[in-house]
């Protein structure tokens, strides 16, 4: 916070750690705050249901502040929340809305609507709710420098293809919320060729649910173990697909899915933060298949 105050910003954007009650960021009373969506995830920590981790993330929650939910089924404890602590509560599909094309974007709320908008290269629903956060705000912020965002805004390892011939995408999805939103990008790419997935896990997530999306876009598997104490190994992905490949490490399976791969091939790697930040490392050291 003192490096902020030092730097003299007009905005400071804080991502919570984990849940929003108890996180860190929590210290801070924000102007704004704002739920993306609700996901089973991080159960052990946030409770073991939807309603539980609603109210865990509305946390974050201060009177008279705004309270932008981008949440479409948005659990009831996120509105009881709002009302205990005096929250302004902005919903997706009451108080703000938008709907999407195959070439762009529409976005309505109190304010107005915002026809044509450029489709993002991040998940529709976070830029949807970004822009939301952002016009109820009150920031004074020029209109083409919002389309100009919108375009421009990546995110490392969220759907990011990284080359083509055989084209390689990294995702970081690890539970089945995420792992739906992945199976869905991958299905708008023209059908070319092979998918292969390099797989690696922490075994406290829901890997059969996650693969249970991933299993109707991805044709050969390659499963790596994780390190430390919470790492699935290779043998346990493996129970839950049937077939598939498995290697002693990451950068294996990634070296054995990339001399695998023809140029119209896809290699997808995926299932951790971890599995990614190891190939991610590969590829930074020179490592890559025939370099």
């Amino acid at each position: 916070m003192w490096l902020f105050k030092q730097a003299n910003l007009d905005v400071v954007v804080l991502e919570v750690g984990l849940g929003g009650r108890l996180d860190a960021t929590n210290i801070v009373d924000a102007d704004v705050a704002v739920i993306t969506s609700i996901a089973l995830d991080h159960t052990d920590w946030l409770g073991p249901d939807r309603e539980s981790i609603g109210r865990e993330k509305a946390g974050i929650f201060r009177a008279e502040k705004l309270a932008i939910v981008g949440e479409p089924e948005m659990p009831a404890t996120i509105a009881d929340v709002a009302q205990e602590t005096g929250a302004l509560l902005r919903r997706l599909g009451v108080d703000w809305r938008y709907e999407a094309t195959a070439t762009h974007w529409v976005f309505t709320d109190g304010d107005g609507t915002l026809a044509g908008l450029p489709l993002p290269q991040v998940p529709q629903p976070n830029a949807a709710t970004a822009l939301a956060a952002l016009r109820a705000s009150g920031l004074n912020i020029d209109e083409q420098a919002i389309r100009d965002g919108i375009a421009q805004a990546t995110l490392p390892g969220r759907f990011q293809i990284v080359s083509e011939s055989p084209r390689v995408i990294f995702d970081v999805a690890h539970n089945p919320h995420a792992a739906e939103y992945l199976t869905g990008r991958l299905k708008t790419l023209p059908k070319r060729g092979r998918v292969l997935a390099v797989i690696g896990m922490l075994h406290d997530k829901d890997i059969a649910g996650t693969l249970a999306w991933l299993k109707s876009v991805v044709d050969d598997w390659y499963c790596a173990p994780l390190e430390g104490p919470r790492g699935a190994t290779a043998e346990q992905l493996l129970e839950h697909l049937g077939k598939g490949n498995v290697y002693d490490s990451v950068a294996q399976a990634w070296q054995a899915a990339i001399d695998a791969a023809q140029p119209e091939d896809t290699v997808l790697v995926c299932g951790s933060f971890h599995t990614v930040a190891h190939v991610m490392e590969v590829i930074d050291a020179g490592r890559i298949g025939g370099e």
